[in-house]
């Protein structure tokens, strides 16, 4: 979730309560809807306000079933990754898929250690869209597709789903990242700091945001109602692009996800149950978390570990150029010019 989001304009208060009745009419309908699709796992939801808030019951998440996932691939059959790359994806987003495919997510050895890519998505709202994800999945062998509907608010539910699995298929993973299928990621770069990392064995870390206030307007999705969240700003959080847990730190962060309530913002929700683990957010300069910084190949490629908003064409390009290696001048330009773009377009 990107600071940015913190500030939201005032309503009237008549107009405030008209806007509310309307849009738990809405729901309520989208829910009856939806309801084709859903099962146990979803069911156990109660009733949700505004971006789908609340407590729910997510032990089949933390400990998956075996029929918990209708796709789910076998990166750890033969040998554990050390590095487990989790993508968050959604049913219509093949193109941004392939794209991660043919580039970084190609990578087999990351910095001397062993890596593996994995999507996560949903269940679409149409057959035909899951029959196209069928073929995906029988093709490529790396869609992992969980009970739920596809949803911004199931974010947090994705996350859940994809770590819950990963502890279980992957046990023996060292690393887990997270990322958004429209981030660019530089795994050998990344995988040379985690060797050296030091610190605690439970490591959370990213781009990290610190004093973002909760959105407090039910009609964003990103609301998050005073009953849930009374605090005036978020704990640090590492932005959801693109956040590591080692694996003591995932084992950590699902064993507390089921003893504090369930916030759709998924980042934020993640630094609550690091928090509540005992594990503070240790920030990543390299991260670029929600800013898009613009193309530049050296800056991409040989010094930002993860960059968001990469379109699929972008993320070709830069790939196939990668047999010509940066300058240690041309590296410095291209941080320069990024960070100073960057600025100028925030």
């Amino acid at each position: 979730m990107p600071p940015r989001w913190k500030r939201s304009p005032c309503r009237l208060t008549q107009l405030l309560v008209g806007l509310l009745c309307s849009l738990a009419t809405l729901l309520v309908l989208s829910f009856l809807a939806g309801s084709r699709l859903e099962d146990p796992l979803s069911r156990s939801r109660p009733s949700q306000m505004g971006n789908g808030v609340g407590e729910r019951h997510i032990d089949t998440l933390l400990l998956p079933p075996p029929n918990a996932f209708p796709l789910s691939p076998s990166p750890c059959a033969l040998t554990s990754p050390w590095l487990l790359v989790l993508v968050a994806s959604a049913p219509g987003h093949a193109a941004r898929r392939a794209a991660v495919r043919r580039s970084w997510g190609s990578v087999r050895v990351a910095g001397g250690h062993s890596t593996h890519t994995v999507f996560i998505l949903g269940q679409p709202g149409d057959m035909a869209q899951q029959a196209a994800l069928e073929r995906e999945a029988a093709e490529h062998g790396d869609l992992l597709q969980a009970r739920f509907a596809d949803t911004y608010a199931n974010l947090t539910l994705k996350t859940l789903a994809m770590l819950g699995w990963a502890t279980t298929h992957c046990p023996t993973a060292r690393f887990l990242l997270k990322a958004d299928d429209d981030v660019f990621l530089n795994l050998p770069a990344l995988a040379r700091h985690l060797e050296r990392l030091a610190g605690p064995p439970a490591a959370y870390l990213g781009q990290v945001y610190s004093h973002v206030a909760p959105i407090r307007n039910p009609h964003s999705r990103h609301y998050v109602p005073t009953s849930l969240y009374p605090e005036p700003t978020f704990l640090p959080y590492c932005s959801g692009t693109a956040y590591i847990l080692s694996a003591p730190a995932a084992a950590a962060i699902l064993g507390a996800a089921h003893q504090l309530p369930l916030l759709s913002v998924e980042d934020v929700f993640v630094a609550m149950c690091a928090h509540h683990a005992g594990i503070a957010p240790r920030h990543l300069d390299y991260m670029s978390g929600a800013t898009h910084y613009p193309l530049d190949a050296c800056c991409y490629r040989e010094v930002l570990f993860s960059v968001h908003e990469v379109e699929p064409a972008e993320m070709l390009s830069l790939w196939e150029g990668a047999e010509h290696p940066c300058t240690a001048w041309q590296r410095f330009l291209g941080l320069t010019r990024c960070k100073v773009l960057a600025w100028n377009s925030a």
